[in-house]
């Protein structure tokens, strides 16, 4: 029987004892370096800071996905527009020269 590589993975990584998973105790020592790094004051300036920083970046990734959007239909608006007088333009849609049906000629 034939284990899967993501199987196998998985235990080589328990066999060298290194922890996969990001528990209470890894989350309380980045929180504690922070702290550490920033002091207790300024944290909740921070996480305003952060929080403005992210409303701006997602703003601004909004606006950019509906400037292309825009731009895309607009493309492509033009592009039928195009085809379309392409079309009609086109020769083969031009009337042929027609005799004169009332029998006489020039």
């Amino acid at each position: 029987m034939v284990k899967s590589s993501f199987t196998a993975r998985t235990t080589n990584y328990e066999r060298r004892g290194i922890p996969m998973t990001v528990g209470p105790l890894e989350i309380g020592l980045v929180v504690l370096v922070i702290v550490l790094l920033f002091g207790a004051r300024k944290l909740p300036e921070l996480a305003r800071s952060l929080g403005r920083s992210m409303r701006i970046f997602k703003s601004e990734v909004k606006e950019m996905k509906d400037e292309n959007n825009t731009t895309n239909e607009q493309g492509q608006i033009a592009a039928s527009k195009r085809n379309d007088e392409d079309f009609w333009n086109s020769p083969e849609m031009q009337p042929r020269s027609t005799k004169p049906v009332d029998g006489t000629q020039n």
